[in-house]
């Protein structure tokens, strides 16, 4: 059984993570049967099997599946930031290619907000960005900016902050490499005035900025997370804070877009005829396109619940779920 389960590993030579995914994408189908059967159904399709071209090398590239698209599903949020991850840096590396640029990682919070309060509280982030980058300063500082919008689920026993959410923005911006000894550059404090303004506060927020130096991989990583990580939805040990927090978090995550470029990254965006970051192809990632040709050699892995793995299934109608021994249950009556 050993030799079938499946083995993916990047470029790197990273493991990645299906299995996990797709643990965490059963476990919040449990959730949307209670929330919202229809996404339910989807979400149990989500990934179910998968077509891969073994290449000569031995290293194996996805050609087919299945992606539901359902917000807060983990296998898609995972491919998303892949290819959000992709695409930065095609951009930063042709920038590179064309001029000398500088880049600055900076994170905007704010007090946490209770769950009534965080439909408003996304919508005022989102502004308060919005109203950031048509500054004076701003404009004359920065040339592009790329910003993530992520939400944290405080679920730490005892906090006195726990149940409550945590709406911020993580930007990446490209500026000049005289930036930090002109007079353009924006100190930390006056990043925090500016922001406290635009949000319209009372208190001063924490803001945190960095110079991002050398290699930008990192830099990258930290705007391409995730905009709601699943242990902050799915909660096994709370069954009905997990359906209390999906129901939520469906409803005020409906058309919102955690991701935006401005300024010269969405030029390059453009430029190299990238896919819309969210609504876009979720198979072809890292730079990879649609194979023109026949592919090498294809090899298909179906999902078993039973198992909890995916098995090559060759024999497998591709697309038909399968499904071995006993089906998931809900965690709060099989202890899962």
């Amino acid at each position: 059984m050993t030799s079938e389960i499946l083995q993916d590993r990047s470029r790197t030579g990273k493991e990645r993570p299906w299995r996990d995914h797709k643990v965490s994408n059963e476990l919040l189908a449990l959730a949307y049967d209670e929330v919202r059967p229809e996404k339910a159904k989807r979400l149990r399709t989500c990934a179910s099997w998968l077509s891969f071209e073994q290449l000569p090398d031995g290293t194996k590239r996805l050609v087919n599946t299945f992606f539901c698209r359902v917000r807060l599903c983990p296998m898609c949020s995972w491919r998303r930031s892949l290819k959000v991850a992709s695409q930065m840096h095609a951009i930063m590396d042709a920038i590179k290619a064309d001029r000398p640029v500088a880049y600055i990682l900076l994170t905007l919070t704010q007090r946490n907000c209770e769950p009534e309060d965080l439909d408003n509280e996304i919508t005022l982030v989102l502004k308060a960005f919005n109203a950031l980058t048509r500054l004076k300063a701003f404009k004359c500082a920065v040339l592009g900016c790329y910003r993530a919008l992520e939400i944290d689920h405080n679920l730490i026993a005892g906090d006195r902050y726990y149940g409550t959410y945590h709406p911020h923005i993580h930007a990446l911006l490209a500026v000049n490499p005289s930036y930090f000894t002109g007079r353009d550059y924006i100190s930390q404090a006056r990043w925090t005035d500016m922001w406290r303004q635009c949000l319209g506060l009372d208190y001063t927020p924490i803001v945190h900025v960095e110079r991002v130096k050398g290699d930008t991989a990192a830099a990258v990583a930290e705007v391409a997370k995730y905009g709601v990580k699943s242990k902050d939805y799915v909660i096994p040990d709370d069954w009905e804070m997990t359906l209390d927090t999906v129901r939520l978090l469906d409803t005020v995550l409906n058309k919102r877009r955690f991701v935006a470029f401005g300024g010269i990254f969405r030029d390059y965006h453009r430029k190299l005829n990238l896919q819309d970051a969210e609504a876009g192809d979720l198979i072809h990632i890292d730079g990879e396109t649609p194979p023109e040709k026949p592919v090498y050699k294809q090899i298909h892995f179906a999902w078993f619940s039973g198992y909890r793995q995916y098995r090559q299934d060759d024999a497998a109608p591709v697309g038909k779920q399968q499904t071995r021994r006993r089906a998931l249950r809900r965690p709060d009556k099989e202890g899962v």
